[in-house]
């Protein structure tokens, strides 16, 4: 039984990994690399409940039963002519040259 149940929360961080993943995409995050931190969920002295996030300097954490999944930004790598990559407090951005109000797409980005 003990098998099953390791497999349940197995099942259940990926749940919660593609769960925040499928949020930091649709509020325009351009976040990638991934780690775990293991363990109770806390930063700076402040502890977070399963469910929660918070940031750990520039990456973004989302808390579960066993610990943290963070991401950490991304580096655009190419982009169209027209445009060009500018720093973010935390990350990149790619804006058009012409009108830097307007986001451009990347074609690549490295994490």
């Amino acid at each position: 039984m003990s098998s099953g149940s390791n497999h349940g929360c197995s099942l259940s961080m990926v749940f919660v990994l593609s769960l925040s993943l499928i949020l930091l995409l649709h509020h325009g995050y351009s976040e990638a690399s991934v780690y775990h931190i293991k363990g109770i969920c806390s930063y700076k002295d402040k502890y977070y409940k399963a469910g929660e996030s918070f940031r750990r300097g520039c990456d973004k954490c989302f808390c579960h039963d066993f610990g943290a999944y963070c991401f950490t930004p991304m580096k655009p790598t190419s982009w169209p002519r027209k445009c060009r990559r500018v720093r973010a407090e935390c990350g990149y951005t790619v804006v058009y040259k012409e009108d830097p109000q307007k986001q451009c797409q990347a074609y690549s980005w490295i994490g």
